[in-house]
């Protein structure tokens, strides 16, 4: 079957999601019942049945973010948030950015994205016909859909198909562009927004996370003023994070990280290549954002899962810590940038500098220090480094840098290896190849309207 079409299957429920807004930190819990259980499909005609399949969406979401060896995992691979620790070819060839379509941990992350869409869609099918209010769990699930669109268009060549199921009866997809994506996922996340017009707080929460989403799509787009003012109004305060516990699952990043050593926070530099060109020193630069135990820059000391790379380890997520899927934090960053966009520089460091002027919440139990004020760019090549490099400490493993890498070449007009890591990789003495984007997988090969990737162009 077709990985792009989707359609309903039994869903085991067991995730949570929590929302918090304002200076009191509010929080709201977004997904009931708590216990898990299995909705099969002689239960699915009631108002209870059309809940389970909405909190089983989320907690697809969670898979496909936090979750999971997806987004915010192998989109920090290809770039360099993350480098492979490991033995299997499928993380080392994404790191050396030379990725085939029969990756099986990409083609994990390309279904599950779409098992997002799929999720929700029969969450609101169903919604329809047996629980018509809130009406802001339809803006949820439009919310969950938008997401996952744009985090395939983001990631994904030119040439992902989105098809649907509709009774039951799969329609298959030709391929689109990301632009076709992302316009897809926009106006996805703008039906979301007509239902979320309640005041109670989880209608106002709901509304934050469309707007947020809207605005990371239409800086996509290259509207950078239209996502300035989608998240005019979103607190800088509110999160709306993914939670974890042992009974229902650890935080990925920690466990692929911390606990297995198959990742390592990415660097500039490594014992075995040298210099590493582009990338930001994450496990090295000291940046209280990124605290990490470790070193890439001494061979005596422990060593990752492959018994050769360096093991350095973050230190800003623990087994059970909640991560923040959307942030305000991320609405101040879309503000920024439209400064950028209109050369207003000085208005640009204004917001960088506030919000390295206050705490900010990066988990439920990790927050940043006050950090000194950066000084104004001279000039606009500068400002747009200065830019990219605090988005970078700000949101890190949190899903954006391979998008924003992608930007840089799209919008920006920097070549590929002025970008991504370039020159020798640290593995069986390679050099970096030239990806710079995931080829849709085998999976999808079944569809006879699909034939490969369009381009894979940034």
């Amino acid at each position: 079957m077709m990985r792009s079409i989707y359609r309903a299957r039994p869903v085991l429920l067991g995730a949570a999601f929590l929302a918090a807004a304002g200076c009191s930190n509010v929080k709201d819990q977004l997904l009931e019942p708590q216990q898990p259980s299995i909705i099969g499909p002689d239960q699915v005609g009631s108002a209870s049945s059309a809940d389970g399949l909405r909190v089983g969406a989320l907690s697809r979401l969670r898979t496909a973010t936090s979750g999971g060896e997806n987004m915010w995992m192998l989109g920090g691979l290809i770039t360099d948030e993350w480098k492979s620790g490991d033995t299997f070819s499928q993380r080392n060839d994404t790191d050396q950015r030379a990725i085939t379509t029969d990756n099986a941990n990409v083609n994990s992350f390309y279904v599950a994205e779409h098992r997002v869409r799929g999720a929700a869609k029969d969450a609101l099918d169903a919604m329809r016909t047996y629980l018509p209010e809130p009406k802001a769990n339809f803006a949820q699930m439009y919310w969950a859909m938008g997401l996952a669109e744009d985090m395939l268009s983001e990631s994904f060549c030119n040439g992902v198909p989105f098809g649907v199921t509709n009774d039951g009866v799969p329609n298959y997809s030709d391929p689109m562009t990301n632009i076709q994506g992302f316009n897809l996922a926009l106006a996805h996340i703008d039906s979301g927004l007509a239902f979320a017009t309640a005041t109670d707080t989880f209608a106002v929460n709901t509304k934050y996370a469309l707007l947020v989403t809207k605005a990371r799509i239409l800086i996509q787009l290259g509207k950078f003023t239209e996502a300035a003012a989608a998240v005019a109004s979103v607190p800088t305060t509110y999160r709306w994070y993914s939670t974890f516990a042992q009974t229902s699952g650890d935080n990925q990043v920690w466990s692929l990280n911390s606990s297995q050593k198959r990742w390592v926070v990415g660097d500039s530099f490594d014992v075995s290549s040298g210099i590493i060109k582009n990338a930001i020193p994450f496990a090295s630069a000291k940046d209280p954002r990124v605290p990490v135990t470790g070193t890439t820059a001494n061979s005596s000391l422990k060593v990752a899962f492959d018994n050769a790379t360096q093991f350095v380890s973050q230190a800003i997520y623990a087994r059970s810590d909640w991560a923040p899927i959307i942030s305000g934090l991320d609405a101040r960053l879309y503000e920024a940038e439209a400064k950028l966009q209109a050369d207003d520089i000085p208005g640009m460091m204004k917001i960088l500098n506030d919000l390295r002027a206050a705490p900010q919440a990066l988990t439920n139990l990790f927050s940043s220090p006050v950090m000194a004020a950066l000084p104004i760019p001279a000039n606009k090549n500068a400002a747009i480094d200065v830019y990219f490099r605090e988005k970078a400490f700000w949101l890190f493993s949190r899903g954006q840098r391979h998008g924003d890498l992608r930007r840089l070449i799209r919008q920006y007009g920097r070549a590929q290896d002025q970008v991504f890591p370039s020159g020798t990789f640290h593995k069986l003495g390679a050099q970096f190849g030239t990806d710079v984007n995931f080829p849709v997988t085998t999976s999808e090969n079944p569809n006879l309207a699909f034939h490969g990737c369009i381009d894979r162009k940034a």
